[in-house]
């Protein structure tokens, strides 16, 4: 599989970013005005990376690969830290976990 910023790549990435303002594995704000892969700058993060997607065929793949549902945004950073196959840690906001505590 081709690895290029494609046209339909930059569709589905302009899609995911656009209005996004949160990073969805660290939960920070993406800034908008960070030089290009600087670590808080903003990238699309796979879900389902694509190297889980290597033994599917190539338009199967392709799908995957610009599925809205399978792409989330997030720091440049974040995004690179992950690496391809590492799970990914959902944000959880404070305000949120103290109030299962509580209920708990």
């Amino acid at each position: 599989m081709r690895r290029d910023y494609s046209r339909g790549w930059r569709r589905a990435r302009a899609r995911v970013l656009d209005g996004a303002r949160i990073c969805h594995l660290c939960g920070g704000f993406l800034d908008y005005d960070a030089p290009a892969r600087s670590k808080w700058a903003p990238s699309v993060d796979h879900v389902l990376p694509l190297k889980a997607t290597r033994y599917m065929a190539d338009e199967l793949r392709e799908a995957y690969r610009l599925d809205a549902s399978n792409l989330r945004p997030a720091h440049y950073g974040c995004n690179a830290r992950r690496q391809a196959g590492k799970p990914v840690r959902q944000h959880v906001s404070r305000a949120w976990s103290k109030a299962t505590k509580k209920e708990g």
